[in-house]
């Protein structure tokens, strides 16, 4: 398995993450609210909200329908609902959002798909965009 935790430059909020405590694996589906302080990774299905004080990484097979609220959150999946990152968002090419999104930076890779509004909420801040060269977010072999 790639090792997705190091060797970072640092513009990826992955750089910084040292571990993942939960993981929701593809076969899984949760009904109800996901709260906790610690990364997460989710690659299943989820209907209900999140608060996580945290990173949270839906995988590109992870469908989340509900609001999602988090310290940086990284969108490979699908989500129908709002999204708020109080530190980061970022959304990879195979991201599809229907929702408003809030967070005072917004990473976009090219191939992303958003149908909603967006609110930074830094003054300064904006959306950025990018063309995916690494891997993306991990998959389920966490």
């Amino acid at each position: 398995m790639q090792s997705f935790f190091t060797g970072g430059k640092g513009r990826r909020a992955l750089d910084n993450v040292k571990q993942f405590t939960t993981l929701i694996g593809g076969g899984t589906r949760v009904t109800g609210t996901l709260r906790g302080s610690e990364n997460c990774i989710v690659n299943g299905t989820v209907e209900g909200d999140c608060e996580i004080d945290g990173m949270l990484v839906l995988g590109e097979p992870g469908r989340w329908h509900g609001n999602i609220t988090a310290s940086m959150a990284i969108i490979s999946g699908e989500v129908v609902g709002d999204i708020m990152a109080s530190e980061k968002l970022e959304l990879s090419a195979s991201a599809r959002i229907t929702g408003n999104i809030i967070s005072p930076v917004v990473a976009m890779a090219e191939g992303a798909i958003h149908q909603g509004g967006i609110r930074m909420t830094r003054e300064g801040s904006g959306v950025s965009s990018f063309q995916e060269k690494r891997k993306g977010p991990p998959d389920s072999e966490a």
